[in-house]
């Protein structure tokens, strides 16, 4: 019941690697949900040019959390970053609190040097993948 309540206008924050990472925090997520408890989740994940290509820990995270947050989102441009975060955190907060899911790929979080360096990307790179990773 809402009035049992004790809302501290904060939110519970956990920032976690891609794949095993985001994996073990499912149990901590759905006592989140039940408790009613606003949790921002931040997962890391797979550089977006390697999405379903068999990438290190590219499991389907958003699929994963779809039926335990109120919202899983993942963060396409370093310019949405923000934005992003601010409506998971008001999500989490809105109504009747919960957890909210929100995935950041390793090409949004870093420079472009170190994420061809991690996805093995070269300047003699062929093809649209070298295209897009020089790009």
């Amino acid at each position: 019941h809402p009035s049992t309540r004790f809302p501290t206008g904060r939110i519970g924050v956990a920032a976690v690697t891609a794949g095993p990472g985001v994996t073990n925090t499912v149990t901590a997520i759905k006592n989140a949900q039940m408790a009613e408890s606003p949790v921002l989740l931040i997962g890391g994940a797979a550089a977006s040019l390697q999405k379903g290509r068999g990438a290190l820990q590219d499991i389907d995270q958003l699929s994963l959390f779809k039926t335990l947050c109120k919202a899983c989102v993942s963060v396409r441009t370093v310019r949405d970053i923000v934005p992003t975060l601010r409506k998971a955190i008001a999500t989490a907060q809105s109504a009747t609190p919960g957890p909210v899911f929100v995935e950041f790929p390793i090409d949004v979080l870093y420079p472009f040097h170190v994420v061809e360096k991690e996805i093995g990307g070269t300047k003699s790179a062929r093809g649209l993948r070298g295209k897009a990773v020089q790009w």
